[in-house]
Protein backbone atom coordinates (compact mmCIF):
# COMPACT_ATOMS: atom_id res chain seq x y z
CA UNK A 1 0.00 0.00 0.00
CA UNK A 2 1.47 3.29 -0.98
CA UNK A 3 2.35 6.06 1.55
CA UNK A 4 -0.58 8.53 1.80
CA UNK A 5 1.81 11.24 3.28
CA UNK A 6 3.21 11.66 -0.30
CA UNK A 7 3.00 14.81 -2.19
CA UNK A 8 1.45 13.84 -4.97
CA UNK A 9 -1.13 12.09 -2.94
CA UNK A 10 -1.65 15.03 -0.69
CA UNK A 11 -2.22 17.04 -3.42
CA UNK A 12 -4.67 15.53 -4.75
CA UNK A 13 -6.70 15.41 -1.30
CA UNK A 14 -6.06 18.88 -1.00
CA UNK A 15 -7.75 19.52 -4.45
CA UNK A 16 -10.41 18.01 -3.39
CA UNK A 17 -11.06 20.29 0.06
CA UNK A 18 -13.94 23.24 -0.78
CA UNK A 19 -14.53 24.65 2.94
CA UNK A 20 -13.08 25.48 6.02
CA UNK A 21 -14.31 22.37 7.99
CA UNK A 22 -12.66 20.29 5.65
CA UNK A 23 -9.45 22.01 5.66
CA UNK A 24 -8.71 22.02 9.33
CA UNK A 25 -9.61 18.19 9.34
CA UNK A 26 -6.46 18.67 6.66
CA UNK A 27 -4.18 20.30 9.05
CA UNK A 28 -5.19 17.90 11.87
CA UNK A 29 -3.62 14.72 9.93
CA UNK A 30 0.11 14.39 11.61
CA UNK A 31 1.13 12.90 7.94
CA UNK A 32 0.46 16.19 6.58
CA UNK A 33 1.77 18.91 8.74
CA UNK A 34 3.54 18.75 11.75
CA UNK A 35 2.73 21.96 14.20
CA UNK A 36 6.10 22.22 15.37
CA UNK A 37 7.65 25.43 14.39
CA UNK A 38 10.18 25.49 17.29
CA UNK A 39 13.21 23.42 17.27
CA UNK A 40 13.07 23.14 21.13
CA UNK A 41 9.45 21.86 21.24
CA UNK A 42 10.39 19.57 18.42
CA UNK A 43 13.18 18.02 20.21
CA UNK A 44 10.74 17.88 23.23
CA UNK A 45 7.90 16.41 21.64
CA UNK A 46 10.51 12.96 20.49
CA UNK A 47 12.02 12.79 23.83
CA UNK A 48 8.61 12.80 25.52
CA UNK A 49 7.33 10.34 22.76
CA UNK A 50 10.78 7.75 23.39
CA UNK A 51 10.51 8.07 26.97
CA UNK A 52 14.04 9.87 27.37
CA UNK A 53 15.01 11.16 30.41
CA UNK A 54 17.09 14.26 30.18
CA UNK A 55 20.03 12.58 32.20
CA UNK A 56 20.00 10.22 29.49
CA UNK A 57 20.37 12.24 26.82
CA UNK A 58 23.00 14.28 28.70
CA UNK A 59 24.91 11.16 29.12
CA UNK A 60 24.58 9.97 25.33
CA UNK A 61 25.71 12.89 23.42
CA UNK A 62 28.06 13.81 25.49
CA UNK A 63 26.93 17.59 25.78
CA UNK A 64 27.79 19.26 29.41
CA UNK A 65 24.94 19.16 31.23
CA UNK A 66 24.72 23.69 31.78
CA UNK A 67 24.96 23.74 27.86
CA UNK A 68 22.23 21.04 27.13
CA UNK A 69 19.71 22.65 29.76
CA UNK A 70 20.58 25.84 28.14
CA UNK A 71 19.69 24.83 24.74
CA UNK A 72 16.15 23.08 26.01
CA UNK A 73 15.44 26.82 27.68
CA UNK A 74 16.34 27.89 24.50
CA UNK A 75 19.08 30.74 25.50
CA UNK A 76 21.48 29.00 23.44
CA UNK A 77 21.05 28.05 19.67
CA UNK A 78 23.28 24.42 19.16
CA UNK A 79 25.21 24.33 16.02
CA UNK A 80 24.82 22.12 13.59
CA UNK A 81 27.40 19.09 15.56
CA UNK A 82 25.09 19.52 18.67
CA UNK A 83 22.51 19.05 17.37
CA UNK A 84 23.09 16.21 15.64
CA UNK A 85 24.87 14.34 18.93
CA UNK A 86 21.24 15.11 20.63
CA UNK A 87 19.42 13.14 17.51
CA UNK A 88 21.59 10.17 17.87
CA UNK A 89 21.36 10.07 21.34
CA UNK A 90 17.36 10.53 21.18
CA UNK A 91 17.67 7.84 18.65
CA UNK A 92 15.90 9.20 16.11
CA UNK A 93 16.05 8.40 12.20
CA UNK A 94 17.61 9.98 9.76
CA UNK A 95 13.73 12.26 8.62
CA UNK A 96 13.72 12.90 12.23
CA UNK A 97 17.17 14.33 12.54
CA UNK A 98 16.50 16.16 9.22
CA UNK A 99 13.45 17.78 10.80
CA UNK A 100 15.01 18.88 13.65
CA UNK A 101 18.30 20.58 12.05
CA UNK A 102 16.05 22.05 9.53
CA UNK A 103 14.07 23.63 13.01
CA UNK A 104 17.09 24.54 14.94
CA UNK A 105 18.38 26.54 11.45
CA UNK A 106 21.33 24.07 10.54
CA UNK A 107 21.56 22.14 7.00
CA UNK A 108 20.11 18.93 6.72
CA UNK A 109 22.54 16.05 6.64
CA UNK A 110 23.93 16.42 2.61
CA UNK A 111 24.24 12.41 0.85
CA UNK A 112 26.98 13.61 -1.52
CA UNK A 113 29.28 15.00 1.57
CA UNK A 114 31.66 12.29 2.61
CA UNK A 115 31.44 13.29 6.59
CA UNK A 116 27.50 13.96 6.37
CA UNK A 117 27.22 10.49 4.73
CA UNK A 118 29.54 8.32 7.77
CA UNK A 119 27.06 10.04 9.95
CA UNK A 120 23.55 9.44 8.26
CA UNK A 121 25.58 5.57 8.19
CA UNK A 122 25.62 5.63 11.67
CA UNK A 123 22.08 6.81 12.97
CA UNK A 124 20.77 3.73 9.93
CA UNK A 125 23.10 1.69 12.09
CA UNK A 126 21.56 3.03 15.74
CA UNK A 127 24.92 3.59 16.51
CA UNK A 128 26.17 5.41 19.05
CA UNK A 129 28.08 9.12 19.25
CA UNK A 130 30.91 7.19 20.12
CA UNK A 131 30.90 4.73 17.52
CA UNK A 132 29.83 7.37 15.09
CA UNK A 133 32.90 9.64 16.29
CA UNK A 134 35.17 6.73 15.85
CA UNK A 135 34.33 5.68 12.52
CA UNK A 136 34.28 9.67 11.37
CA UNK A 137 38.45 9.51 12.50
CA UNK A 138 38.51 5.65 10.49
CA UNK A 139 37.78 7.77 7.81
CA UNK A 140 39.98 10.80 8.73
CA UNK A 141 36.92 12.97 8.68
CA UNK A 142 35.86 15.57 11.86
CA UNK A 143 34.44 14.11 14.69
CA UNK A 144 30.86 15.64 16.14
CA UNK A 145 31.90 18.52 18.05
Amino acid sequence: MADDSTTRNLGDILSKIDNTAEMEKYFDNPKITDSFSSFIDYLRSIIEAKKITDSELITKSGIEKSYYYQIMKGSRNPGRDKVIRLCIAAGLTNRETTRTLELSGNAPLYPKNRRDIIITVGINQHASVDDINLLLDKYKEEPLG
